[in-house]
């Protein structure tokens, strides 16, 4: 069964079927209270009718606000889900031909603590957060112990209301003192998603959920982006390739970032950048760390939930991300080409001129150490290696560094490291005539596919072809494209769809416009109706696997429509 996502830019939710499965809060990576989606025990908010489903339907009917509709013999329940802006709460707003019973079962801290049961509220046994259940409706209402209600046929409002203790949440005196208005939150959060002009004139529907997407990983407070709003969405099901995505990675903040600016949202791209840039230290590598919590925090370690059975019984289920340990040297070309990016579109001096320190230390950190080894952009957790791919975006951020520099007046210092670099790649990261995964290696890396779109080498440049060449011999699985054939956990089962898309993008640049178009239809087949895309992809099952929706293969969704947009144009 599909997921469905909803987000108000500080609160996420996923919805599978009738039920809120996953529901982390106050903030994108905080414990869940509905926890289902990783645990059939594991607590949720769902609406079940009386009668037997003879089907149902999910679309999103405003951007982000999510309707499903069940169909029975006796008449239609129909469900429209959102998360308000500035709170967080959930609102159904429930319309119901049919009686229906209401499971609303929170249990707190990734269901490890059982909530102590009042009247209308419930609060953590071994904590002081608190959620509570309201309802206005204009039929009858019926409880039936602990977590069970029995609702009439009618129309109204069914509201999950978080707060950090009770005496702030909505059945506080100071609640019971303010009158509450369900209608109005409602209508205005609709409001503001319309508010956005998002336009394409290929592959419509899923560009515009695409661009959605985007826009609600970002968390309003901070402007950080998150990689994803799950975590433990197994790689593989049944598998133990299972992370936490709920941080801001700068590599994938950049990727982001780069995308809005691509589809015209400006505003929302530089809150991105800034909120990267504020992270710039110049005690050592200005990225100390590879991801950071949606406050631009030391992030936590990596734990596993052992009492969680995982999704469909994928263990174990992770919280925290040990990636935040490792060295990686590549972030610095992602986020640098996003600022360059950015200037590209706007002409902002005044913003380039205003950090530029932050630019010349990521530079001159990046001359004096591109010799070290790292982690690489798959964080895999065997020995550092001279990726390739680490390199070719080290490179890149010279670079960008040197062209920024140039545009306000300013020497490019670091041409000498860059061709130096740039020497070093050739002579150590190439076997065989192609582009090899790391120094010394013969294998191949489905990550050098972005060589060209960085600007590293030219896509028709003998070099690259070869190394295209043999992706697709060796990595490439019907339209989808692997990252690598094995690493430090074993086979890579499932193609991974960041670069898949930077095939189709290469292909573009190639002339092989309807090569790209194939992928992206292979993409948005599997995506369904509300068209979200995960990690991986099951070919043989036509699932998407991992972390979902996972935002920046969204970003290189919307990345390769706007450039076979261009390409038709031209």
């Amino acid at each position: 069964m599909q997921l469905g996502f909803i987000s108000n830019q500080r609160i996420s939710a996923i919805i599978q079927g009738t039920s809120i499965v996953w529901f982390p809060v106050p903030k994108f990576d905080s414990p869940s209270i509905f926890t289902k989606l990783l645990d059939e025990d594991g607590g949720e908010f769902s609406i079940v009718p009386e009668k037997v489903s003879l089907g149902i339907k999910q679309y999103y009917e405003h951007p982000l606000v999510l309707t499903t509709e069940v169909s029975t013999e006796k008449g239609l329940l129909k469900i429209t889900d959102l998360l308000p802006l500035g709170e967080t709460v959930i609102i159904r707003k429930v319309e119901s031909e049919i009686p229906f019973k209401v499971v609303f079962k929170p249990f707190f801290k990734y269901a490890l603590y059982r909530p102590i049961v009042l009247k209308d509220s419930f609060i953590n046994s071994k904590g002081r957060d608190c959620i509570g259940f309201l309802y206005k409706w204009d039929g009858k209402v019926k409880r039936e112990g602990s977590f069970t209600w029995r609702f009439s046929e009618g129309k109204g409002f069914l509201i999950a209301n978080y707060s950090t203790d009770k005496e702030h949440g909505a059945f506080s005196e100071r609640g019971k003192s303010l009158r509450l208005d369900f209608e109005k939150p409602f209508e205005n959060t609709i409001k503001y998603w319309e508010s956005f002009e998002v336009k394409s004139k290929a592959f419509e529907d899923l560009y515009r959920s695409s661009v959605y997407v985007l826009l609600g990983s970002i968390y309003s407070p901070s402007g950080a982006s998150i990689a994803a709003p799950t975590t433990s969405l197994p790689e593989a099901v049944g598998g133990s390739r299972n992370w936490d995505y709920r941080f801001a990675w700068v590599r994938d903040s950049s990727i982001t970032a780069e995308a809005l600016i691509n589809a015209g949202f400006i505003i929302e791209a530089r809150r991105i950048i800034n909120f990267l840039l504020s992270l710039v230290n110049f005690t050592s590598k200005p990225f100390y760390y590879p991801l950071y919590t949606v406050e631009g925090t030391i992030p936590p370690p990596e734990v596993k939930l052992m009492w969680l059975s995982g999704y469909k019984n994928s263990r174990p289920v992770r919280i925290g991300n040990a990636a935040s340990k490792q060295i990686q040297l590549d972030v610095e070309g992602f986020f640098l080409n996003a600022v360059y990016k950015y200037f590209e579109k706007t002409g902002d001096s005044v913003l380039i001129k205003d950090v530029f320190d932050k630019v010349e230390h990521i530079a001159d950190w990046v001359s004096e150490n591109w010799l070290m080894k790292d982690s690489g952009i798959w964080e895999d957790r065997g020995e550092p290696q001279h990726y390739t791919h680490s390199k070719i975006m080290m490179w890149v951020a010279l670079d960008r560094a040197g062209k920024l520099a140039e545009y306000i007046g300013k020497e490019d210092r670091w041409k000498e490291s860059r061709e130096s670099l740039r020497k070093w790649i050739l002579e150590n990261c190439v076997a065989n005539g192609y582009f090899a995964r790391f120094a010394g290696s013969e294998d191949i890396d489905s990550s050098i596919l972005s060589a060209p779109l960085y600007g590293f080498v030219s896509e028709k440049d003998e070099l690259f072809l070869n190394t295209l060449s043999k992706i697709e011999k060796e990595l490439k699985v019907g339209n989808f494209v692997k990252r690598y054939k094995t690493d430090f956990m074993g086979e890579a089962k499932h193609p991974f769809l960041l670069t898949t898309l930077w095939l189709a993008r290469v292909y573009v640049r190639l002339g092989k416009i309807e090569e790209a178009k194939k992928i992206l239809s292979s993409i948005e087949e599997i995506s369904d109706s509300l068209k979200l895309v995960g990690e991986h992809v099951d070919v043989e099952k036509k699932e998407f696997t991992g972390n979902f929706p996972q935002v920046f293969v969204h970003a290189e969704i919307v990345n390769l429509i706007k450039e076979i947009e261009e390409s038709t144009k031209a």
